[in-house]
């Protein structure tokens, strides 16, 4: 579980993020919202250990992520950004991005890591003559699960999806949130699925947290509709 306490961040005398309490509960999809500007990447930051809290303390299955190596963390936690071109290095054929976190994570050997890799393609919909093309060949929406197979080829706990879906058009952006919904199915992992798109978070899960200006205005549980939201600000985002 993901646990985030009273969690503050400033760059310089500008406060970024202010009393910040989150959790993630095992095996479930928590969404966070917000506009640009709002925060939400400070907090994927702060999540991976890429930065550290002003205040404040986030807990990885209740031990503080400061005390846990930077290897072990990403052993649990994996991440798929907005920008997939950035997350892959253009001179490594797609098999090679795929097989590297497993190289660095799992003791397989050669023949196991070729079997996973076939069936990670598989899970995303992937060709298999994907593997030995480059970044630069496959579209937006190919890269996109590239990098989810990526994320999942360890079987993390949890993955954090940072707007993972923002800029794709609407019929494949779709497909991707279908396919992170019979992944996580598959894998029994968390999602905190963080987004500036309503209806997508609404999508993805039923407990939704709401971030304006570096600060949490709500978090609703067990959401039916748009509705069900209860601060202003929150209602404003499904107009």
């Amino acid at each position: 579980m993901l646990q985030i306490q009273s969690l503050d961040m400033k760059y310089g005398k500008r406060m970024v993020l202010e009393n910040i309490s989150l959790e993630v509960p095992d095996g479930q999809c928590v969404s966070l919202i917000g506009e640009s500007g709002s925060g939400k990447s400070t907090l994927s930051r702060l999540i991976l250990s890429l930065e550290k809290p002003c205040c404040g303390s986030i807990f990885w299955d209740r031990c503080d992520i400061k005390k846990i190596r930077r290897k072990d963390l990403y052993r649990a936690i994996q991440a798929v950004f907005q920008d997939n071109t950035s997350c892959l290095n253009p001179r490594m054929q797609i098999g090679e991005s795929i097989r590297e976190p497993m190289d660095n994570f799992l003791k397989l050997s050669k023949p196991e890591k070729e079997k996973e890799i076939a069936n990670l393609l598989d899970m995303v919909g992937l060709a298999k003559d994907t593997l030995t093309r480059y970044p630069h060949e496959l579209s937006g929406g190919q890269l996109k699960r590239v990098c989810i197979a990526r994320a999942v080829s360890i079987r993390p706990h949890l993955i954090l999806l940072d707007e993972a879906v923002t800029g794709l058009d609407s019929t494949i952006m779709v497909k991707i949130l279908n396919l992170l919904k019979q992944l996580q199915r598959e894998i029994n992992c968390s999602y905190l699925f963080i987004t500036h798109d309503i209806q997508a978070a609404l999508y993805m899960s039923k407990t939704v947290a709401v971030m304006k200006d570096g600060t949490l205005v709500e978090t609703a549980s067990d959401l039916q509709s748009p509705s069900d939201f209860r601060h202003p600000y929150s209602k404003s985002l499904v107009i």
